[in-house]
């Protein structure tokens, strides 16, 4: 009898769980220590979103976990005290260590770090290496497309974060895990590496949005400076871009930008946010398309990249907005219809003559280069590495010509699982 009393008690909690979700005044803003995973993100998720999981299992775990009543509170409440908690003990620490020149202190805010008091945010620095497995398997894959297409010229480049410093080793007592020497390690002798380097914190925060992990304007053009010299190398390149004006979107529509990081601390963080700005470059006449990734067909497009419509300011200033990709991951056709990079490849046809085309594979940073890169190609594609297992590797390769592989990215197209290339022959 006591067991059926149990499971009655069980089942009763359940549906009171459940029910929650139906109350509006139990439900939780988007101010804990992420953004709010919705019961409609299960079976319409955004690929975009920083609470996006792949697995629809994990999708139901994250959105029962969110709306579960009075949650957000006592998350809050939580993190508040253990990052208290965690900060005194730093404190009593650091009574006792000094730090040596160029090592900076972390304070805990939520799940992330803030560095020192200037307000940018960063993950913890890794302890643990990426998975070995997911990145022998890149390796693989690169291997493979070097012994269809052995003309090919492959590149690697790292856009380090501050979690990739070494500015921190004196506070944590320890090294860090270096991924960008792993990554060196693991790809062929073929494959030329380079990665974002960083003179001191300062040189990171001109480079770096505060409340977010991508670079802004002025780090991607590092960023593209340090591709254009490593491709130049083995291509006659035209002139290297350099920006005709820096258009200051917050400044002049005035708004400001709350990045990942940022939303989702929500209430956690109190130390300010980013101006939105993008830099004007000279571009050479170009067509535009998106592949349609079910046909392999490409579908034009009027332009890659809302630069029109945050030039004149007809943007969303909501808080959750997130600029970065809205700008630069969206493509529009003549009618207005929107395609997003996380779904279709880019196609960019520039009016260069150089004879040779590239085809980009990155996580987010890649899009605020892209159109760079283009414009010193017949034809650059832009494929976001969670496109890849949607349209053949070889089949994008041999159809455009391809002549050099980049991949742009911190950690996520080498250590992340479940987004691999395929290729024809095993479709």
């Amino acid at each position: 009898m006591k067991y059926k009393c149990s499971v009655a008690i069980v089942f009763a909690a359940l549906l009171i769980i459940f029910a929650t979700y139906f109350f509006p005044s139990l439900k939780m803003e988007s101010s804990e220590n992420r953004t709010m995973a919705t019961f409609d993100m299960i079976f319409h998720p955004d690929e975009e979103s920083v609470v996006y999981h792949e697995s629809i299992v994990e999708r139901l775990d994250a959105a029962l976990s969110d709306q579960f009543a009075y949650r957000e509170a006592v998350v809050k409440r939580y993190l508040s005290l253990f990052n208290t908690l965690e900060n005194r003990t730093y404190d009593f620490v650091r009574l006792f260590k000094k730090k040596t020149e160029g090592q900076y202190f972390l304070r805990a805010v939520g799940d992330y770090e803030l560095i020192e008091d200037t307000g940018y945010l960063t993950e913890f620095p890794p302890v643990k290496p990426m998975n070995v497995y997911n990145v022998r398997k890149r390796v693989d894959e690169i291997e493979r497309i070097h012994e269809l297409f052995p003309g090919i010229k492959t590149y690697a480049y790292y856009v380090t974060q501050a979690y990739d410093t070494d500015w921190f080793n004196d506070y944590l007592g320890t090294t860090p895990v270096d991924h960008y020497k792993e990554l060196t390690e693991a790809v062929p002798s073929y494959v030329k590496t380079g990665r974002l380097t960083y003179t001191d914190p300062a040189d990171y925060m001109n480079l770096h949005f505060k409340t977010d992990h991508h670079w802004n304007h002025r780090g991607a053009q590092r960023g593209y400076e340090d591709l254009y010299a490593m491709l130049s190398d083995d291509f006659d390149l035209s002139p290297m871009l350099t920006p005709t004006e820096e258009n200051d979107v917050s400044e002049t529509y005035d708004f400001t930008y709350l990045g990942s990081y940022g939303r989702a601390l929500g209430e956690l963080y109190k130390y300010g946010r980013d101006d939105f700005s993008f830099y004007e470059y000279p571009f050479p006449e170009r067509e535009t398309a998106v592949i349609d990734p079910e046909t392999g067909e490409e579908i034009p497009v009027a332009k890659v990249g809302l630069y029109d419509e945050y030039r004149a300011g007809e943007i969303d200033k909501n808080v959750s907005a997130d600029h970065y990709i809205k700008m630069y991951g969206t493509a529009r056709d003549a009618d207005g219809k929107a395609y997003t990079d996380g779904n279709y490849p880019f196609v960019i046809r520039s009016n260069t003559g150089s004879g040779k085309n590239l085809l980009l594979l990155s996580d987010s940073y890649g899009r605020a280069i892209r159109d760079q890169l283009a414009s010193h190609f017949d034809t650059l594609i832009y494929y976001d590495y969670r496109v890849p297992s949607k349209i053949p590797i070889d089949r994008l390769i041999e159809k455009y010509d391809i002549d050099a592989l980049v991949i742009c990215s911190n950690t996520g197209p080498w250590g992340a699982g479940g987004y691999r290339f395929v290729f024809e022959e095993d479709r």
